[in-house]
């Protein structure tokens, strides 16, 4: 109500403004004489005309700016409701979504916190379980009470495992038992019977099964029956170690045709060692050193030791045969070069200038030829440190 009447006083006040001006413009045109000429009448009615024109459209003009300034308040006044509004709604999401997000991350972490003291309480069941099957069964004798505790234990992983696994470790520790109990030649030998329970330990730790390559878990087992071999018999184990791995390659048709794993373990059992110590290290195919002090008689460890190295090569498919001492020292290395092989000139590894490299052999050749190439360098690197010593035995002079 109080809008309408202040646009009627507008409306009022804008006729009284029209009135007065049309009063100015009659009188400033009779005054200049513009109105020479016409009737009095006429002069009359055409000023008013022109004046009501001006005056209507003038007018109209006010009225239009007027609304369209009324509008655009109106649409200010909604938008800065409708934004005061919508910031307020998006204040109060936001505290609540921080609310429900802090609420989710306390239980996410009390979860969290949860499952660790779980896999902790897991980890030492198990562990305290293979101490105590190991404590059973170290003294050849199983004591009632020690079958007791057994049991009692595995009501503590039965707390933390799916039936399923109980069953499969009770198997595992029945074989163990019932070997050592009817006293079998190998009731020792349980290491297949213990992975099978570390991998069902393993897949309650970690939700997931262990990826144990079946061949590395075979010849883990393998290796580790060489510490039930009596020392009298250690020559024949190994040797019939040697001869199962040669005659597994055989039997697959194509030796040379293995991957670079599997030759290798070929290649292990077929080079016949001359004395050397042959190990295989992370990048090389096979590692052969020959100790070089004497002390008592026999060759011991120092660090002017031979080395002799198989390194693959797989970009250029090919193997280098390295000879070194273990000083690392390329004067070293070449008067040992120059010892052995007083013709052939020194050749450094471009890994390492302090290796020589005494052959390159192709992935091509086949693994007999390889075999005869490695022996033939250790008996040469063999017969050199033999020879020294002997040398420096029995020709230094006392002091």
């Amino acid at each position: 109500m109080a809008t309408n009447n202040k646009i009627v006083g507008g409306y009022g006040l804008g006729l009284i403004v029209i009135f007065i001006l049309f009063l100015t413009i009659i009188l400033s045109a009779s005054y200049m004489g513009v109105f020479k000429g016409f009737e009095p009448y006429q002069q009359l009615i055409a000023a008013m005309l022109s004046v009501a024109a001006t005056g209507v459209i003038t007018a109209l003009l006010l009225i239009f700016q007027r609304r369209q300034q009324e509008e655009l308040n109106e649409k200010q006044r909604i938008f800065e409701e409708e934004s005061t509004q919508a910031q307020r709604e998006f204040q109060i999401k936001m505290s609540v979504n921080q609310q429900e997000f802090e609420a989710k991350q306390k239980e996410k972490e009390k979860e969290r916190v949860q499952e660790t003291k779980i896999f902790e309480e897991r980890l030492r069941i198990y562990q305290e379980f293979l101490r105590k099957l190991c404590d059973v069964v170290k003294d050849q004798k199983i004591t009632p009470e020690e079958e007791i505790e057994l049991q009692f234990q595995v009501s503590y992983i039965a707390m933390h495992t799916s039936s399923k696994t109980i069953s499969s470790i009770s198997e595992q520790v029945s074989d163990i038992v019932v070997n050592l109990k009817q006293g079998a030649p190998d009731a020792n030998n349980m290491l297949m019977q213990l992975f099978s329970i570390a991998d069902s330990f393993y897949e309650e730790l970690y939700k997931e099964k262990n990826e144990f390559d079946p061949q590395d878990r075979e010849n883990t087992i393998e290796n580790f029956k060489s510490i039930l071999v009596p020392l009298k018999l250690i020559d024949d184990y190994e040797k019939e170690q040697k001869d199962k791995v040669i005659q597994s390659y055989k039997e697959d048709g194509k030796p040379e045709k293995l991957d670079l794993k599997a030759r290798t373990r070929l290649l292990k059992a077929m080079i016949f060692k001359n004395g050397a110590i042959q190990r295989i290290y992370s990048g090389t195919v096979l590692f052969h050193e020959y100790f070089t002090t004497v002390v008592d008689g026999k060759y011991v460890d120092s660090k002017d030791k031979i080395a002799i190295d198989l390194m693959p090569d797989e970009e250029k498919k090919q193997y280098s045969v390295l000879v070194f001492t273990r000083q690392y020292d390329e004067e070293k290395t070449k008067d040992l070069v120059n010892s052995i092989w007083p013709s052939e000139e020194y050749r450094p590894w471009y890994k390492d200038s302090s290796r020589h490299v005494h052959d390159v052999i192709s992935f091509e050749v086949s693994n007999e030829e390889i075999k005869n190439k490695m022996e033939k360098v250790l008996q040469e690197v063999k017969a050199y440190r033999n020879k020294t010593n002997i040398h420096f035995i029995y020709f230094k002079p006392l002091p």
